[in-house]
């Protein structure tokens, strides 16, 4: 990817790159290594796109719980939009996942009843 980002700067491209936070069973430690990736790839000219994870209805992660985004994560991924190296909608999307997790529960998935015969 970072071959990819080089070659794309070189020939005046400015590649975007999105990265999703929150993913279901993601760690603070990947979020970490995320955030260092990301970090990277805008000193090497690439533009971020970052979104946060979200359980969206009629997906198989529809039931699936968003990952906590730390303190530390948020404030890296705002220090590069302050810079103009990455760009997004996550803040807003994290509002979104959580109500979309409790909706979920409100609304559990409908499955139909077997018949028994008797």
């Amino acid at each position: 990817m970072r071959d990819a980002i080089r070659i794309a700067v070189e020939h005046g491209f400015r590649p975007n790159v999105d990265f999703i936070f929150g993913m279901p069973g993601e760690t603070e430690e990947d979020q970490a290594a995320s955030v260092r990736l990301a970090s990277d790839l805008a000193e090497l000219g690439a533009r971020i796109h970052t979104h946060t994870f979200m359980p969206l209805p009629g997906t198989p992660w529809r039931d699936a719980e968003p990952a906590f985004i730390p303190l530390a994560t948020m404030s890296e991924l705002d220090r590069l939009a302050q810079r103009g190296d990455a760009y997004g909608h996550w803040r807003k999307q994290a509002e979104h996942a959580v109500r979309l997790a409790e909706t979920a529960k409100a609304y559990p998935r409908w499955t139909p009843r077997r018949r028994t015969t008797g």
